[in-house]
């Protein structure tokens, strides 16, 4: 485990600390030696990642500024830059590397599906079955994550895709929904009901999703399921992601027991110091081991340099699964 180190927000200043690993000088993570980079052609509107995973650029309005996706071009493969994603990668590899007959993964807070979809090409490679569980509230999140999958092969038999927010509890919560191409931080929101959208405002929702136009945001009532529910009949779990915005410690403390049964491996976006301490609290209580810790909103020394996370990070490991 890494200490954080607070540091420079200027992306000048953290190029100039990662210009050591842009130039190759640093060691990947062993765990990319067993997966060969895709290279090949990429058709406009759309990104390739390392694994040969296709994303639709319309999916994200970020993807506009990084390359010009209007044109055909040659993608030829290389791995990851280390970044916030970097330790994803690694967890997601890992738990493929290491499955056993079936790789089963969960993905809690999907947007569009993507560390699902990368999952999926993985156990591809390795000739692996997998079982998908992605659970996503966003409307237009969730008729994206099914359409990702559509794009790369992921059948309908391999998946279990659940329209909800993972909370503490069975029921129903507000949450933030719209600009979904835009945000990918809508979030549990506690909305007393004459915040809630009336029913003009509902009305006006379905025709902006009939005409395929996007929302604006809003807070929306919608079905929230627990952690333990969706475990309940999985036999094992090699990975749960989980990104929620600020709900982790309250979805996964409430799970704690069916996760030291279930799960193998865990990787928790944090997004408070708080949530950030009760989720290592959680994992250390349980016996589980470390894989990587580092906070969000600054910059903390890694094995790969000096690095940016804009959410935290955690990644544990179940000794006893």
């Amino acid at each position: 485990m890494f200490a954080a180190v607070c540091g420079s927000n200027d992306l000048a200043e953290r190029l100039r600390r990662q210009a050591p690993i842009l130039a190759n000088d640093a060691q990947h993570h062993p765990i990319f030696d067993q997966f060969e980079p895709w290279s090949g052609q990429v058709d406009p509107g759309w990104d390739v990642n390392f694994l040969g995973s296709r994303t639709r650029v319309s999916f994200f309005s970020l993807y506009e500024h990084l390359v010009d996706f209007s044109k055909t071009r040659t993608f030829v493969g290389g791995l990851p830059i280390p970044n916030e994603d970097y330790f994803e990668w690694i967890t997601l590899l890992e738990a493929v590397a290491e499955a056993d007959g079936l790789f089963t993964m969960v993905e809690l807070g999907a947007g569009w599906g993507k560390w699902l979809v990368n999952g999926a090409v993985a156990a591809r490679r390795r000739r692996l079955p997998y079982r998908l569980i992605g659970v996503e509230s966003e409307p237009t999140h969730f008729r994206w994550m099914k359409r990702h999958m559509a794009d790369n092969r992921v059948t309908r038999d391999t998946r279990w895709l659940v329209k909800a927010a993972v909370a503490a509890d069975e029921g129903h919560v507000w949450f933030h929904v719209g600009e979904a191409a835009d945000w990918y931080g809508q979030a549990i929101a506690n909305a007393p009901p004459d915040k809630a959208p009336g029913t003009l405002a509902r009305v006006g929702e379905s025709l902006w999703r009939l005409i395929g136009k996007p929302e604006e945001r809003s807070v929306r009532r919608v079905r929230a399921v627990t952690l333990e529910s969706l475990l309940r009949d999985e036999q094992m779990v090699d990975l749960i992601d989980i990104d929620v915005q600020g709900a982790e410690a309250d979805v996964l403390e409430p799970a704690a027991e069916v996760l030291d049964e279930k799960v193998r491996r865990i990787f928790v976006g944090t997004h408070s110091r708080d949530n950030e301490e009760r989720v290592r609290q959680l994992f250390s209580g349980l016996g589980w081991s470390c894989s990587f810790d580092f906070p969000g909103s600054g910059e903390s020394d890694t094995p790969w340099g000096r690095i940016h996370f804009e959410d935290g990070v955690q990644a544990w490991r179940n000794p006893t699964t």
